[in-house]
């Protein structure tokens, strides 16, 4: 009797044992937030980004392949030591399986070099260098954020062709900023323009007189500006004082810098932008529910990138049925980018995420309804095909078949 009991009990623990789900599969699905979040750039993307990332891991339904998505975030501080340090971190020890990658350039490089290494996915949602489709690509990653080449070239042409012939550039002194430079004065040159000089300023500078002075005496048409963040802001609102706000053209704006200027600064300037959060009604019920969560405060397209880009990352995932980056980065190419946030978005071989630009121009304070968040009016959009370098011209040693 005690040997059938003995029996019956093992039988019993072995049903259970099988039934059990392993402890393995239960662990977080996790998605690691590298970005600016207290310095320069974290009202481009920052703790939003984070916001953005996890309202696109819950509206995806909180899970994939059976596991609750978790999304952390860490603070690089703009420094690429920090940055690779970070990613190496947590993907050894927290075992994340993507990366959503904002903040100075030369950080989100620095740590998709580590997720290139260790085999990791890589969401480039607020890393604006062409670099990280171009030289310093990997074959895990994808980047969302409107690159340099894409910026200028919507910019540049429509200025020349105008009349506007003679360049010169104010450049923040680091990866982002020379990538900016370098791209906008090639599309000058392509279009018949010319660039007459260049001044360069340190990340994060209280004054920009010297460099707006050597623009003022350079004759130049127009006065490009290939920089971000406050120090954009700063640049504009002292060209003003100087009497240049006329020559500014700007590559790089995001909803927050029109805020900090406000709409009496910023009024009439045009730029390219991916997203508007009243562009549609998709994009505005989408901003809406953004905005209820965070004190009002306007996404920029780096959130609203950082959101679409997430959704379609666990969308393969859950095509794909693997986190394995190596068949992510084949399956998040074959699934059709399917949000009404982005307009005629596909996925170069060298990772770049082609999309169309449009051209928003700033509202004057009697044309908006709230200066906090009525800002643009959508003037035209353009083709991305038109924008962005192919694949096969990136200077990417990792391309893979689209």
């Amino acid at each position: 009797m005690r040997r059938s009991i003995a029996a019956g009990v093992t039988a019993l623990a072995a049903v259970l044992l099988l039934a059990t789900p392993a402890r393995a599969d239960e662990k977080p699905f996790r998605i690691l937030v590298i970005d600016d979040l207290t310095g320069i750039y974290q009202g481009n993307g920052g703790p939003n980004t984070v916001l953005a990332t996890t309202m696109a891991a819950e509206d995806f339904g909180g899970k994939v392949l059976g596991r609750k998505v978790e999304v952390l975030s860490a603070n690089h501080q703009n420094k690429p030591d920090i940055a690779a340090s970070l990613a190496g971190r947590y993907i050894d020890q927290e075992g994340v399986s993507a990366l959503v990658l904002g903040g100075s350039s030369s950080a989100g490089l620095a740590a998709q070099a580590i997720a290139k290494q260790r085999g990791i996915t890589t969401l480039v949602t607020g890393g604006y260098a062409s670099n990280f489709s171009g030289d310093q690509c990997s074959p895990y990653g994808t980047q969302w954020a409107p690159s340099t080449d894409a910026l200028s070239n919507a910019v540049a042409k429509g200025l020349v062709d105008a009349g506007a012939k003679k360049w010169f550039f104010i450049t923040a002194d680091y990866v982002f900023g020379k990538s900016l430079s370098s791209d906008a004065s090639k599309a000058v040159t392509a279009a018949g323009g010319s660039v007459v000089g260049e001044a360069k300023h340190p990340l994060d500078s209280p004054d920009m007189a010297s460099q707006i002075l050597q623009a003022q005496g350079s004759g130049a048409d127009i006065i490009a500006l290939a920089n971000a963040g406050p120090d954009l802001v700063t640049t504009i609102k002292q060209a003003r004082e100087f009497g240049m706000g006329d020559k500014l053209a700007a590559m790089l704006v995001f909803t927050n810098n029109v805020v900090s200027m406000g709409l009496d600064v910023a009024q009439g300037m045009k730029f390219p932008v991916a997203f508007y959060w009243d562009q549609n009604d998709a994009s505005r019920a989408w901003g809406q529910r953004f905005m209820a969560r965070n004190n009002k405060q306007v996404p920029t397209m780096g959130h609203a990138l950082a959101y679409v880009a997430t959704q379609h990352y666990l969308r393969s995932v859950q095509k794909a049925g693997t986190d394995d980056a190596k068949t992510i980065a084949k399956t998040i190419r074959e699934i059709p980018i399917d949000s009404p946030m982005v307009s005629n978005a596909r996925i170069q071989a060298n990772g770049r995420v082609v999309m169309d630009l449009m051209i928003a121009e700033v509202k004057t304070p009697k044309e908006s309804k709230d200066p906090a968040a009525d800002l643009y009016k959508i003037r035209t959009t353009i083709p991305g095909a038109s924008l962005f370098t192919p694949a096969e011209k990136s200077g990417c040693p990792s391309l893979l078949s689209e």
